[in-house]
C-alpha cells in the first residue's frame, strides 16, 4: 500500500513517527522540510548554513583539483542563473510549487548552524530521541553524529550510485542518460551518498522548460513523496527496509560551470531538433 503525496501517512489512532530534520538553505529543502512537518511528529529541526568565505573557498579548492578556471566557471554560471535561468524556470509548476514554501516555518524551535558537526548538533539528537532523522541538503555528516540517533536517511538529488554528488540529475542529462534522471532516497554512511539505497524515482527531462532550477525542483517535488511514501509503508521499523541493489558504476559529481551549462542547452536543442523531425 503507497501513501498518496497529498495524503496523511499515519491513522487516526496510530501514533506519527518522532523524526528530526538535518537540513541546509535550499529553496528545495525548504520545501520537502514543509512537506513532512505536516506528516510526521517534529522534535528536533536543525538548519545549516555555511558561511559565504567557507563555500568559496571550497569552491577554490575543487577548482584546483578539477580544472583550471573552474571558480570562475562556477561563479559565470551563478551570473547567468539570477540574469536568466530564474525567469525562464517560472514556466515549471514544479518550481513555483517549491518557491511557495520558501517562507513555511515551524512551530517547533530550530537549531541553527554553520556545521552540521557541531557538537550542538549531537546534543539535540540524543535529547529528541528521534526514531529517524531525514537529511536535506547539508554537508557531510561525521560519525559522532551519525551515532546520536539510531537511522539516518538522506534525500539526494540524482540516481546513485552512477549520479553521486551534487546535481545528479543535470549531470543525467548532460550523458543523455534520460533513464536515470531523478532523485534516490538513502541511508546515511561516512561516504559522499554512498549508504545502501531504499527508494528511487524518475522523472522525465522536457527539453522545452527544464533548466538547472526546474531539475532542482522537480527533484523536491518527487523526493517529497518518495520520503512520505516510504515512511508510511516502514513505520514499523525504518532500519528493516529492504534496499535496493542498481547495476552501474559509482561516479562523484560537482556543481556545473557555465561551460557545463552550455552543453547542457545543446542536449536540450537536440532533442527539440530531433522531436521536430519526427513529426515531420
Amino acid at each position: 500500500m503507497t501513501c498518496p503525496p497529498a495524503a496523511t501517512c499515519t491513522g487516526p489512532h496510530e501514533a506519527r513517527p518522532r523524526v528530526a530534520v538535518l537540513m541546509g538553505p535550499s529553496a528545495g529543502s525548504q520545501y520537502v522540510f514543509s512537506r513532512l512537518a505536516s506528516e510526521v511528529d517534529l522534535v528536533a529541526v536543525v538548519k545549516q548554513q555555511r558561511p559565504r568565505r567557507e563555500v568559496l573557498r571550497a569552491v577554490f579548492r575543487r577548482g584546483k583539483k578539477l580544472r583550471r578556471g573552474y571558480w570562475l566557471d562556477r561563479l559565470l554560471l551563478g551570473a547567468y542563473t539570477k540574469l536568466r535561468l530564474k525567469r525562464q524556470a517560472l514556466a515549471c509548476s514544479e518550481y513555483r510549487e517549491v518557491r511557495a514554501a520558501s517562507t513555511f516555518e515551524p512551530d517547533c524551535e530550530v537549531l541553527r548552524v554553520e556545521s552540521i558537526n557541531d557538537p550542538a548538533v549531537i546534543e539535540v539528537l540524543q535529547k529528541a530521541k528521534p526514531e529517524l532523522v531525514v537529511v536535506l541538503g547539508t554537508s557531510i555528516i561525521k560519525e559522532p553524529v551519525l551515532a546520536a540517533a539510531p537511522c539516518f536517511v538522506n534525500l539526494h538529488a540524482g540516481i546513485t550510485p552512477m549520479y553521486r554528488g551534487a546535481h545528479g540529475q543535470f549531470w543525467a542529462v548532460l550523458n543523455r542518460d534520460f533513464d536515470n534522471v531523478g532523485v534516490t532516497l538513502h541511508f546515511v554512511d561516512k561516504g559522499i551518498d554512498t549508504g545502501a539505497i531504499v527508494k528511487q524515482g524518475r522523472f522525465a527531462f522536457d527539453p522545452f522548460i527544464d533548466n538547472l532550477l526546474t531539475l532542482l525542483a522537480k527533484s523536491s517535488v518527487a523526493g517529497a513523496a518518495l520520503i512520505l511514501n516510504w515512511i508510511y509503508d516502514n513505520r514499523a521499523n525504518f532500519r528493516a527496509s529492504p534496499t535496493l541493489i542498481p547495476p552501474g558504476p559509482s561516479q562523484l559529481h560537482y556543481s556545473p560551470g557555465l561551460s557545463d551549462y552550455r552543453r547542457f542547452e545543446q542536449v536540450a536543442r537536440d532533442m527539440l531538433k530531433d522531436r521536430l523531425i519526427k513529426a515531420a
